[in-house]
């Protein structure tokens, strides 16, 4: 019996640092995109365009995304799948996370048949400059 309760723990332990390791391993990225991001540069079809000027995204730690790429500023829950950010919107969007920084973030997408490659910085906190607050 004490063999049998002793495999018994080191099982339930290796299942705990698993699924501890598989949380460590997504954590990062999705700090890492809490925020507002607000365009750089974007390309579609491999072609430079102004098409998204004032394209934003703001993720939110309850997995809320706010963002204006369809249009008007629209509220999305979303979540992310490996390299993946899954917008769960009707179209369902794909972002392909190419690349993340604490300053920049690198997407890809398909909208309509046509390739976003997008280019987003990390917007800078504003400072409330009202005294007392």
């Amino acid at each position: 019996m004490t063999s049998l309760q002793s495999s018994f723990i080191i099982i339930l332990g290796l299942v705990f640092t698993t699924i501890a390791c598989q949380q460590t391993e997504e954590g990062p990225a999705d700090d890492q995109l809490l925020g507002r991001w607000e365009l750089s540069s974007a390309t579609v079809n491999g072609s430079q365009t102004d098409r998204l000027r004032d394209l934003y995204f703001v993720f939110l730690p309850d997995t809320s995304l706010q963002t204006n790429i369809l249009g008007s500023e629209t509220n999305f829950k979303y979540h992310i799948s490996e390299d993946i950010i899954v917008q769960q919107s009707d179209p369902l969007l794909n972002y392909h996370l190419q690349e993340i920084t604490d300053s920049t973030l690198m997407l890809q997408t398909e909208i309509r048949g046509s390739t976003f490659s997008i280019s987003l910085r990390k917007a800078r906190p504003k400072i409330n400059t009202e005294s007392g607050r």
